[in-house]
């Protein structure tokens, strides 16, 4: 395991600008180091039923996956050598563009709200009895639905990757849920909160932050103590750890940029704590197969 540790160019950047008739905390500041790494091959031996996997979850010793636009509304279970163990279809929801896990106690949160034409009116996400999927005998059910507006957006144009309300981001902590917006013209990121309640939500801005990346995937540590993004930027991918933040306040501490440009061409798409907080990335099919890999970033929290 090889990783260049080395400071970044611009040390913490806050911009102090307010937006009229907007209340948003922006935190606009780019990672203080950066830290080149290679993560772990678990398996690049995936079937091919997962080569559009997009969000990615732990549970039951399991990495469950949703594939995502158009794709079969099926939820997929495999195990570290990539053999399928189970499949789980929801029946009474279409899989428009299903982009991100999250789960709670009792709950398994679907995030249809991929967005890439920015022109969608139908965001929402789905919510699916945990017993349900973890039972043996059961292998389809059906979710209620959450319907999630963002507050901020007024126009509905369709801009194909030119705009700023796409989202393929999101988790599970506390009684809310939090999404991670990718935003294909700035780059950044723009945080908002749901609660969990089965209603149609608008939903507004918390926080912004300049993660220089398209955000693709976010998790939190058991002990809520540690953020995690995965994303891309120019066929490069990177991880985005927050830690010693405050609650919820995910962009009020500090963050250490990862570096995977030895990944080369392979797309990031999901990321997760597994067993022990040990954590995860996935890769959908590109020039390289669809893939899972390990991140060994306790070394790194030590410091």
């Amino acid at each position: 395991m090889k990783y260049l540790f080395y400071s970044s160019l611009f040390s913490f950047l806050f911009l102090g600008a307010c937006r009229s008739n907007k209340s948003i905390n922006e935190q606009l500041k780019v990672s203080n180091a950066s830290i080149v790494y290679q993560p772990i091959l678990v398996s690049d031996s995936l079937s091919a039923k997962v080569n559009e996997q997009s969000g990615l979850m732990w549970y039951k010793n399991l990495f469950w996956i949703n594939n995502d636009s158009d794709c079969e509304p099926v939820l997929y279970a495999y195990d570290r050598d990539g053999v399928i163990k189970k499949e789980f279809e929801i029946t009474n929801a279409k899989n428009i563009d299903w982009e991100d896990l999250a789960a709670d106690q009792n709950y398994i949160y679907i995030g249809d709200f991929g967005n890439n034409f920015g022109n969608r009116k139908d965001l929402r996400v789905l919510r699916l009895k945990k017993d349900d999927l973890g039972t043996s005998e059961l292998s389809k059910a059906e979710v209620e639905m959450i319907g999630i507006e963002w507050a901020d957006q007024e126009d509905f144009t369709r801009h194909l990757q030119k705009h700023d309300f796409d989202c393929e981001a999101f988790l599970s902590y506390g009684d809310s849920l939090f999404f991670f917006t990718k935003n294909w013209a700035n780059y950044k990121t723009r945080l908002y909160s749901a609660s969990k309640n089965i209603e149609v939500q608008k939903l507004k801005v918390k926080a912004e932050f300049n993660a220089n990346m398209l955000v693709t995937g976010a998790d939190i540590s058991s002990d809520g103590k540690l953020l995690a993004l995965v994303g891309y930027k120019d066929y490069l991918s990177y991880i985005i750890l927050f830690y010693e933040f405050e609650g919820t306040d995910f962009f009020g501490g500090k963050s250490l940029r990862i570096d995977l440009r030895p990944l080369g061409g392979a797309q990031t798409e999901g990321i997760v704590f597994g067993e022990n907080d040990s954590l995860y990335i996935s890769t959908e099919q590109t020039k390289l197969p669809q893939s899972i890999y390990k991140v060994e970033y306790e070394q790194w929290m030590k410091n």
